[in-house]
């Protein structure tokens, strides 16, 4: 098990995560601190925990956002796409 360690509102966090998916993890931890500062300058102020919860809100409504913009046919199509690739990358 990997630990990487980031920063978020000048606080240091150790986490860990699976054997090679540390880059993946700090990107992600990069992005949600990048978000925590960006409520940081629009509020002012906040306590930490409500600064996480503000970002972790906003990370789900954009996740939501995305979800909504493709219609269950469009994933269909999406999907049938994805599979025909990797059928056909097989097949070589």
């Amino acid at each position: 098990m990997g630990n990487i360690s980031i920063e978020i509102n000048n606080r240091e966090f150790l986490i860990a995560c699976t054997d090679g998916d540390e880059d993946k993890v700090r990107n992600l931890a990069l992005k949600f601190a990048s978000r925590v500062s960006s409520i940081k300058e629009r509020v002012g102020e906040l306590d930490q925990q409500r600064l996480f919860l503000l970002a972790g809100i906003l990370a789900e409504e954009e996740n939501q956002e995305l979800n909504d913009d493709l219609s269950i046919d469009e994933m269909t199509k999406v999907l049938k796409g994805i599979t025909k690739k990797i059928k056909s990358n097989i097949d070589k």
